[in-house]
């Protein structure tokens, strides 16, 4: 899979490295004078911006600089073409690269716990046949995730009001960090423990809040920080402790990793800004349709960000209804139930050529905990062979549990089990019979989430799946149920993300 991967990168650098070099504009040039101790540029999507931060590495050989990237294949992606370009000055990793090579070297790595490991290894005895077991053993793993990327360095008190704060959870997790606070601290205590000393495999995000603890500075110059709107606080922490100079660079508007406890650094740190308002993707008719609507939905919101974005002069179709040529076409959807309805409206047709952006089985569409899901739906307790679901008498426990953990993956299962049944068995086989390499697809499927940093030609977004402007509006209401606000702004980021796709048409979903 990664050797599919790596040769998609290059292939997709290779064609953009084809294209014709385009002059910089005057917001691109302003860049290149940055000489600011801490800056930052908002950069739209589309825009450029790591065409800009390799021209500002190139202006300046003869300083040492550090490029961070989301993720290993946007690194992989950038290090050709700063090759290409013959940048010698310029190191390209991500921050979870540089931790590695800093702290985790000496550490056992594996996958995460998993709510059943935590229960059964870390739990009391006497709670681990009960519901307020299975909840601890899920709070013990949402609290290790939101430690490994705070800020906060201390395991107590203030951790768990800064995780209330942030989380607001649900009444029945609220009591049992009321009650059973002290127990908790000291559960998650022994989990990193076990993890530094190599007793229990070491999570990613241990070594990178490892990092947070070191006193070596980085040997760079220059630190040029990609997607910050989508950094973690402790990642800020450790780029804030470097005597490197510091440029963040991201789109606030297209923050949508919150429930990774991602922060917006853009809006945390204060330092002249900086703004790439020209997206080359798109025509500039879809650009000022986007910018009035997003901006008019966080208007609604009472937040203060308004999308100040232009386009190109290429003409890009856009609307309510199919727009595209003939084509390969891409669908991007917010759920992966959403995206499962296309993919079977596709095959329907007798068509095939089908390809999940990120690989179809990172999808969870057909798991063991699937399957053990729909043989608890069928009253089949004896064949369900998820522990943490045989754990559950019946479906409405399942509910229950995602309901009180705003654990929405496990929702989506029970969504995804309920529409299908048992026709899931014929449907997993029907889809890998049509997969195909990218390069080859007639139609890319992927959410919003593993859509973000791609462009496609023609687009369709999932209809009755992204939120609307007259939801926002009835949430905002609705005493009842009382949305936060930052999560409400997630949900316009995510329409964003996914109306920036498309080159030359897309399909919109209502807003």
């Amino acid at each position: 899979m990664s050797h599919i991967v790596h040769s998609w990168v290059y292939l997709h650098a290779i064609a953009v490295m084809s294209e014709p070099a385009r002059a910089l504009t005057a917001e691109q040039q302003r860049i290149l004078d940055i000489d600011t101790e801490v800056s930052k540029i908002n950069a739209v999507a589309g825009s450029g911006k790591t065409t800009t931060l390799l021209a500002y590495a190139a202006s300046r050989p003869g300083e040492r600089m550090l490029y961070l990237a989301y993720n290993r294949a946007m690194a992989e992606e950038v290090k050709l073409k700063a090759q290409q370009q013959g940048l010698a000055n310029l190191r390209i990793s991500t921050l979870h690269g540089m931790a590695w090579q800093q702290q985790g070297r000496q550490l056992t790595l594996g996958d995460e716990l998993n709510e059943w490991q935590i229960l059964e290894h870390y739990c009391p005895p006497e709670l681990r046949h009960g519901e307020e077991g299975m909840l601890l053993a899920w709070l013990l793993r949402d609290l290790m995730v939101f430690y490994l990327n705070a800020a906060h360095r201390l395991v107590d008190d203030e951790l768990l009001h800064l995780y209330c704060l942030m989380n607001q959870p649900q009444p029945h997790v609220m009591a049992l960090l009321q009650t059973r606070s002290a127990v908790v601290l000291a559960l998650l205590l022994q989990m990193l423990g076990d993890m530094k000393s190599g007793k229990t495999p070491a999570w990613h995000d241990f070594y990178l809040k490892l990092f947070q603890f070191s006193r070596r500075p980085l040997p760079y110059d220059v630190i040029l920080l990609d997607e910050a709107q989508d950094s973690s606080a402790v990642m800020l922490a450790i780029l804030e402790r470097q005597p490197a100079r510091k440029i963040l660079v991201g789109d606030g508007f297209q923050q949508i990793y919150a429930f990774r406890f991602a922060i917006n650094s853009l809006d945390r740190v204060h330092a002249p800004e900086f703004s790439l308002s020209q997206s080359f993707r798109f025509g500039d008719g879809l650009a000022r349709h986007l910018s009035a609507q997003i901006s008019e939905a966080y208007q609604l919101l009472g937040l203060t960000q308004r999308l100040q974005m232009r386009g190109s002069q290429k003409q890009t179709d856009y609307g309510w209804k199919p727009v595209w040529r003939e084509g390969p076409k891409a669908v991007v959807s917010r759920s992966n139930l959403k995206l499962l309805d296309a993919c079977l409206t596709h095959l329907e047709k007798g068509r095939s050529g089908l390809h999940f952006e990120g690989g179809y089985g990172s999808y969870s569409l057909m798991n063991g905990r699937v399957f053990s899901l729909l043989h608890l739906q069928e009253g089949k307790h004896e064949q369900v062979s998820d522990p943490l679901i045989r754990r559950f008498r019946h479906a409405g426990q399942v509910d229950d549990f995602a309901r009180e953990t705003q654990n929405q993956q496990l929702t989506q299962l029970m969504d995804l089990v309920r529409r299908y049944g048992k026709k899931l068995f014929h449907l997993d086989r029907q889809i890998k019979a049509a997969l195909v390499d990218k390069a080859d697809a007639q139609l890319v499927l992927s959410t919003t989430h593993r859509a973000k940093g791609q462009e496609y030609d023609h687009v369709s977004m999932t209809q009755g799946d992204f939120t609307t402007r007259d939801e926002l509006r009835r949430q905002l209401r609705s005493e009842k149920k009382a949305t936060p606000i930052a999560r409400l702004r997630e949900e316009v980021n995510i329409y964003y993300v996914a109306a920036t796709r498309a080159r030359s048409s897309i399909y919109l979903a209502p807003f």
